[in-house]
């Protein structure tokens, strides 16, 4: 299903088209590091295969005692041991990229909620003037401890603080839920409480 354009254009839509996210390049650069895991894989399957034949040439050459070639088919199989043991490096450094790309992903998703985070902070912080705020409170207690009000007020606040704790702790939650899910593919939120 190719077409006519080059692959840089079909795979990265950069000339004229939408421009993918950095999840979409994660995810894209994770399959070919997953293909290539598979490529390994394969080359170490059939490097093994033709050890095994090596060794059974080799046992075989020695009953015949043709040593000069049981010696050439054994350092044939040193040099392929070695290379198997390079397959396996690569593959542990493949493997290790992959984790990295799956942290920075983790990470850019944990920037951008920090982001929306501060926002939200600053947005308040300029709702919530809080100089003239407290010169409100401290009016109010006064005249409240006059008219003998001030410790049902307490009581009152002190009930609303023990619900909004559980209204943020559900919040919270939630929020954990719909940050590590696609991460870890299960709730985390009902361990985090414990």
């Amino acid at each position: 299903r190719r077409t006519s354009r080059t692959p840089n254009v079909d795979r990265e839509m950069g000339l004229f088209g939408k421009q993918p996210t950095m999840e979409e390049s994660i995810k894209k650069w994770k399959q070919e590091l997953r293909r290539e895991e598979r490529a390994i894989e394969r080359s170490i399957r059939e490097i093994e295969r033709q050890e095994k034949k090596t060794e059974l040439e080799i046992k075989r050459l020695a009953k015949k005692k043709d040593m000069g070639s049981a010696k050439i088919l054994a350092k044939e199989l040193v040099r392929s041991r070695k290379a198997r043991e390079r397959l396996y490096k690569s593959k542990a450094q493949l493997s290790a990229v992959s984790m990295q790309l799956t942290q920075q992903a983790s990470m850019i998703r944990m920037q951008k909620t920090m982001g929306k985070s501060a926002q939200i902070m600053h947005a308040m912080n300029s709702l919530v003037k809080l100089p003239q705020l407290q010169k409100t409170m401290m009016t109010m207690a006064r005249e409240m401890e006059k008219a003998g009000l001030i410790e049902e007020v307490i009581e009152d606040v002190m009930d609303d603080d023990e619900e909004l704790d559980e209204e943020a702790d559900e919040q919270l939650d939630m929020v954990l839920d719909e940050i590590l899910s696609p991460v870890k593919g299960a709730p985390v939120a009902s361990g985090a409480q414990a």
